[in-house]
C-alpha cells in the first residue's frame, strides 16, 4: 500500500509536463502530492491498513516532509531521490502515446478504501466530462 500512495503522484508528474525530479524540486506540486498522499493515508487508516514502507522514511511524515520549503526539501532530501534527471511518470508517457492511462486503478485504490469508509476523497477521485444533462 505504501506504493500505491507513493504513486499517486503519476498522474500529477502528467500534469505538471516536468521530469520527475524537476516536479518535485517545486513545492507547488509537493504540496498537492503531499495532500493526496495524506488522504490516502486517511482511507486507509480508516480501513485499518499499515502501509508497506517503500522507503526508509515512514509513510505518516511524507506529507510533512513534502510540504517543506524548496531550500530545506532540497537540503534533507533533494540529494537521495535516485531518479534519473529526465525520467517521468508512466502516466506522462501513456498521454504522451495517446493511450488509456492507469488513474482509475491508482487513484482508484484510495477511492475505494475511501467509499467502503464514507470518505470523500476528493483529490484521487478521477473527474468525468459529462455532456448535456449528465450524460457522458
Amino acid at each position: 500500500m505504501g506504493q500505491a500512495l507513493l504513486n499517486l503522484n503519476n498522474a500529477l508528474n502528467a500534469l505538471a509536463d516536468l521530469p520527475l525530479r524537476k516536479q518535485l524540486a517545486q513545492r507547488a506540486w509537493r504540496n498537492l502530492f503531499a495532500d493526496q498522499v495524506a488522504e490516502g493515508l486517511a482511507a486507509i487508516k480508516a480501513d485499518g491498513i499499515k502501509p508497506v514502507r517503500p522507503t526508509p522514511i515512514p509513510m505518516s511524515w511524507l506529507p510533512a516532509l513534502l510540504r517543506l520549503p524548496d531550500p530545506i526539501f532540497e537540503a534533507l532530501l533533494g540529494r537521495t531521490m535516485k531518479i534519473d534527471p529526465e525520467a517521468r511518470s508512466s502516466m506522462w508517457e501513456d498521454l504522451q502515446r495517446g493511450r488509456h492511462t492507469e488513474i482509475d486503478y491508482l487513484q482508484g485504490v484510495i477511492t475505494e478504501i475511501a467509499d467502503r469508509r464514507g470518505q470523500a476523497a476528493p483529490l484521487s477521485r478521477p473527474h468525468r466530462k459529462t455532456g448535456p444533462k449528465g450524460r457522458g
